[in-house]
């Protein structure tokens, strides 16, 4: 499973970027192994998205909020359940 965290750069927005990437590797680098992966991808206008799999499952500018570790913990646990 992949997690991709894109953030936009002007915005400042590196900082819960990390944050949400150290929380998904704590919670599933062990666990996991090598079949986890999370990676940072930079942006500008505003971006904050994640994409499972190459799935978006959220956008900060749709829900007009940051996401969550417990949101994206959620959709990773419905997607290992299959």
């Amino acid at each position: 499973m992949n997690v991709r965290i894109v953030y936009c750069v002007p915005c400042g927005h590196l900082p819960r970027a990390l944050e949400l990437a150290e929380g998904l590797l704590s919670k599933y680098g062990q666990q996991l192994n090598k079949n986890f992966s999370v990676t940072l991808d930079t942006s500008d206008g505003g971006r904050f998205e994640v994409h499972i799999d190459g799935e978006l499952v959220f956008s900060r500018f749709e829900e007009k909020r940051f996401p969550s570790l417990d949101e994206i913990v959620a959709e990773i646990e419905r997607r290992l359940r299959g």
